[in-house]
């Protein structure tokens, strides 16, 4: 049986996706076709007017549509609350497709665009639903399900004056939470682990958007939409990609695929390559000094329009070394090998310079740029833990201490 959504562009029509048998087909509206600013969704899905249809063995329209979806234990439970097979990713975005990353909408034949409104949410009520962790999902299934992709659980809200709401209908959300991980006894403190890391990366001249932590009293992450523009209720969505949907990767390949080629095919895809280069070396070597280990393809995305791609505010950055357990946190493995080199342990500052080298950066650049970040991070990272010590419960002092000592004061002596 064919089956078909109509997908969006924060409100304009865009064109049809369909799927019969499991093989993906989608077709350009024609009057976005003709539209004078309009663009390709993806560069492997380019504009034109016959219907593009995926291949047996190459699959760029499945791939990019699966690519919007969460993953892991989070994508089973998305498709338990929706009551469909979890192997079934054109149902799972029939039902959850409303609210993407980026601008992507996606909604069944003759469903109009609703313009949606904002609930309340009380504090007891937000409790009560990270409690209920991982049994049901964060939004409540009447009002926004979510397709973002990753594999923690998020929630979408609407931040304004102070006080938080869950979006329903069109009605974009501004700001994603993320609570502690569905396994807190072996990661533990996600949510000062990951704003402690976005905000180091802020201070170290990564490019990165608003975060905070909310606690209700259980605490979550809350992080503001980059892929928005303008102002609750007059915002408009943003398009973008991930790296596996700009290199037309399936979403399971986004740590094999994770090197220097993919990186280097990466930057040659964006308008401005030079500032591209360079922001994906300080990306990696700030990633290096904290202990990220799952700076996959996934967590880099870049906006797309007529005329450039470009990279976005980073994300998801937090310390997983940290878990590895008390005194093997540089037994983690790095993100993206470096110089021949897989594991922290092994790591040294020519290794370091060798793939930014490898990336096509001059090695005094890429210096420099190392030599930034460490200047940056050290005090950085000592005066957060100092103000933390007077201000966070022990167990985020804890964290903070961990990824302080175990990993930036640690890094920072290897590679400098």
């Amino acid at each position: 049986m064919r089956r078909i959504l109509n997908v969006f562009i924060d409100k304009s029509l865009v064109g049809e996706l369909s799927e019969d048998n499991n093989i993906w087909s989608f077709v350009y509206e024609p009057n976005w076709l003709a539209a004078p600013e309009s663009f390709p969704i993806s560069p492997s899905i380019p504009l034109v007017e016959d219907k593009q249809t995926d291949g047996s063995s190459t699959r760029p329209i499945q791939w990019f549509f699966d690519n919007l979806l969460p993953e892991e234990k989070a994508r089973e439970l998305l498709a338990s609350d929706i009551k469909e097979p979890v192997e079934d990713v054109f149902a799972l975005l029939t039902k959850a497709g409303a609210e993407s990353a980026g601008a992507i909408t996606l909604l069944p034949p003759d469903t109009p665009i609703s313009e949606g409104d904002i609930h309340s949410l009380t504090d007891e009520e937000m409790n009560t639903r990270i409690e209920s962790l991982p049994k049901t999902s964060l939004n409540r299934s009447e009002r926004k399900r979510m397709s973002l992709a990753g594999a923690q659980h998020k929630m979408l809200v609407v931040l304004h004056k102070g006080k938080l709401y869950e979006p329903s209908g069109n009605m974009p959300s501004t700001h994603i939470l993320k609570p502690c991980h569905s396994d807190p006894d072996v990661y533990y403190q996600t949510p000062i682990n990951e704003w402690f890391v976005m905000k180091l990366a802020d201070k170290c001249g990564l490019n990165v958007p608003l975060v905070d932590i909310v606690y209700f009293p259980e605490p979550a992450y809350m992080i503001e939409r980059f892929d928005r523009k303008g102002h609750h209720p007059h915002q408009q969505r943003l398009h973008m990609l991930d790296g596996c949907q700009l290199l037309n990767y399936p979403h399971l390949t986004k740590y094999r695929n994770n090197n220097v080629a993919s990186l280097v095919n990466i930057v040659d895809k964006t308008r401005t390559k030079a500032k591209t280069l360079l922001e994906i070396f300080r990306w990696a070597c700030f990633n290096a000094m904290v202990g990220n280990g799952d700076a996959h393809l996934k967590n880099l995305s870049f906006f797309i329009s007529k005329n450039y791609i470009t990279m976005t505010p980073h994300y998801d950055l937090l310390s997983t070394a940290i878990y590895e357990g008390i005194g093997k946190h540089l037994d983690h493995e790095l993100a993206q090998e470096m110089g021949g080199v897989k594991i922290l342990a092994d790591l040294k500052r020519d290794h370091v310079l060798a793939f930014g080298i490898e990336l096509g950066l001059r090695e005094k650049l890429a210096a420099s740029t190392l030599d930034d970040v460490i200047k940056k991070i050290v005090p950085a990272s000592t005066s957060m833990l100092m103000i933390a010590e007077k201000e966070r419960d022990f167990g985020e002092v804890r964290t903070i201490s961990e990824i302080h000592y175990n990993c930036i004061m640690e890094m920072s002596g290897r590679l400098a």
